[in-house]
């Protein structure tokens, strides 16, 4: 009998042992795949993969003209006040364990951004927190790399992810954003994420 439940019990580890290196081989292959052909995933910054909300009021309440440099700076040095998005924080996580190289691309001008840049550096690929103050910009560094998909909130980033030939994601703004125009999800018949608003 014990006998019987000791071979019962090494026969359950060494079943989940094979599993676990499975899977860990099939981690591997995708992991090689990914690394060799360089791909990427882009996000958006605000309302993607961030409530960005609290930073910007704060620029507002200091008094500074908005969307001017002060104004910018406010915002970009604030990144504290900012609270990533579950759904898109995680997503982004996954595709770099899997090696896919991270990229965030926002609007926002390139004012006291270090320490923004710095803030993300875990999970964002090396240089790759861009700041692409002008459509064309963005449109520019998604044609030019190497993504396959790109996660945004807009109806202008589900455009110029499609101009761009990568696979556009709409990711949902919270109710409470600051933020109402150019979102219309789902009338471009994009991919749309679910609860991805939190």
């Amino acid at each position: 009998m014990v006998l019987k439940n000791a071979r019962a019990k090494v026969e359950h580890y060494w079943t989940n042992t094979k599993k676990l290196l499975a899977a860990m081989s099939v981690w591997g292959l995708i992991f090689s795949l990914v690394t060799i052909t360089h791909l990427g995933v882009a996000f958006d910054y605000d309302d993607t993969l961030v409530h960005s909300d609290a930073a910007f009021s704060k620029a507002v309440a200091t008094g500074q003209q908005l969307y001017s440099e002060g104004f910018w700076n406010v915002v970009n040095q604030n990144y504290d006040l900012e609270t990533p998005k579950y759904i898109p924080f995680g997503l982004a996580w996954v595709f770099r364990i899997f090696g896919f190289h991270i990229a965030v691309v926002t609007t926002r001008p390139a004012i006291g951004v270090d320490p923004l840049r710095k803030e993300w550096r875990h999970l964002v690929s090396k240089g790759y927190f861009i700041f692409a103050s002008d459509k064309t910009a963005k449109h520019s560094f998604l044609q030019n790399g190497n993504y396959v998909l790109y996660f945004g909130d807009s109806d202008s980033d589900i455009e110029e992810a499609r101009q761009a030939h990568v696979f556009p994601v709409r990711i949902r703004r919270d109710r409470h954003s600051l933020f109402k125009e150019d979102y219309n999800p789902g009338s471009l018949h994009e991919l749309v994420i679910p609860f991805s608003e939190y």
